[in-house]
């Protein structure tokens, strides 16, 4: 289906080609019929007039149709091109635009962004236990819960990998980064999905950084990964954000 926005461009173009068509056809009959008959051109662009008036609207009609499937074929397309096809998350490409545009941003305004990568604990033992389509099922749960508690219209998610994820915060420092978070760790692990009489339970490692306006993408994840790896082998189901773990952090996850 076409957004709103472009059914009613759609509309907009027919209505305006309509118009468009019937001024042309009228001020060229008027040209023609001045040629023919000088003294009596009326009739013929009286004519014209009629011919134009019931052409023009159909002729119109089926460009504007033509125009609204190439538009779809372009959404389509670019849909294909920028998520994932399981989670409908945004893919690595796309996370990578909206990283450039944010970092960009950073550099104009001086506002923090913050990136957050997460694995999900175990999670061969979820295919394991209840077959990849209901690992599948958890993922796309998983999408939900992330893409529902993120900041919409500024912050971004996206599926890196496999049953990897990372989380694009703007205007947000270490702290912030962190008490989200742990906010997004508790809503995981208390996440209850249903699949064949079965509930699938998930939880979450978690590594943070706070981008620097001089670093790739690729740099940044790569950080994050390392706290990532510091929070698996902590036990997993921890946040670790960078350069180390908080000590504020241990008390807050104990609790």
């Amino acid at each position: 289906m076409l957004e709103t926005s472009s059914r009613l461009h759609t509309f907009i173009y027919a209505a305006l080609l309509t118009v468009v068509l019937i001024c042309a056809s009228i001020h060229l009959s008027a040209y023609v019929a001045t040629s023919l008959d000088p003294n009596q051109p009326s009739t013929l662009i009286f004519i014209s007039v009629i011919v134009s008036g019931v052409l023009a609207p159909p002729a119109s009609f089926l460009l504007a149709v033509y125009s609204h499937k190439l538009i779809n074929v372009q959404e389509q397309l670019h849909l294909l091109a920028t998520t994932d096809p399981l989670t409908g998350l945004l893919n690595r490409r796309a996370f990578e635009v909206f990283y450039d545009r944010e970092i960009a941003r950073y550099k104009r305004t001086g506002q923090p962004v913050a990136l957050l990568v997460l694995d999900l604990d175990h999670f061969k033992f979820v295919n394991n236990a209840h077959g990849h389509a209901g690992g599948d099922i958890a993922l796309r749960k998983l999408a939900e819960c992330l893409r529902s508690s993120i900041r919409y219209g500024t912050d971004e998610v996206a599926r890196w990998g496999g049953e990897e994820f990372t989380i694009l915060l703007t205007n947000t420092g270490r702290d912030t980064a962190i008490r989200a978070a742990l906010r997004f760790r508790r809503q995981i692990e208390t996440l209850l999905i249903e699949h064949d009489g079965q509930t699938i339970k998930l939880t979450a490692s978690f590594g943070i950084t706070v981008c620097d306006e001089k670093e790739s993408l690729e740099d940044a994840v790569a950080r994050a990964d390392k706290c990532l790896r510091q929070a698996k082998s902590h036990g997993r189901n921890k946040v670790v954000a960078f350069p180390e773990l908080a000590d504020k952090l241990q008390s807050e996850q104990a609790a």
